[in-house]
């Protein structure tokens, strides 16, 4: 890893702006480089997703802390499942931002068909989702946490598991 961030500073010092946003710019990059890109759709996406989840946890579906239903106190119950549902209601807007950000941006197509490209991607998206649902679940629903800090957990968990499977499994990389 020393060597990885080693190169990257000399790549960085030896070349100028335009180029150095050239080859941002480009699939074919330094590991970490792509890495970082890769992070920026996630925050793309992230942000999608999240956003949704804030919007329908606000007017939809309530999830939370302290939030009144029908005059009444929202239950810790219903508030994990609220937050559980408006995930998997966010869940495709998010993916869809990921696939097209990191198919136009970050790693080279073609390894399969584009169908079975975006299927892959769904699938190991879903194994990503689902342990971050458990994140939600076990911090929200038995810990308590704010929903904020559940929806962390969601983020980080989904994260680590996307990038390494979308890399070497979908693309070519």
């Amino acid at each position: 890893m020393a060597s990885l961030l080693t190169s990257l500073f000399q790549f960085l010092k030896q070349n100028d702006l335009k180029t150095i946003i050239a080859r941002l710019n480009s699939r074919d990059t330094h590991p970490v480089v792509q890495f970082i890109k890769y992070g920026l759709c996630g925050v793309a996406a992230t942000l999608i997703h999240t956003g949704i989840v804030t919007v329908l946890s606000i007017w939809v579906y309530p999830a939370g802390k302290g939030m009144l239903v029908d005059g009444a106190p929202l239950t810790e119950a219903l508030r994990e499942h609220n937050l559980l549902l408006n995930n998997t209601l966010a869940f495709p807007f998010g993916l869809i931002t990921a696939y097209l950000t990191n198919r136009l941006w970050v790693f080279s197509p073609g390894k399969h068909h584009v169908f079975m490209e975006f299927l892959l991607f769904a699938v190991i998206g879903a194994i990503g989702f689902f342990p971050g649902l458990l994140a939600v679940k076990w911090l929200a629903g038995h810990l308590h946490l704010p929903s904020t800090v559940a929806q962390l957990g969601f983020v980080v968990t989904s994260f680590l598991v996307n990038f390494v499977c979308r890399k070497f499994v979908i693309f070519k990389g």
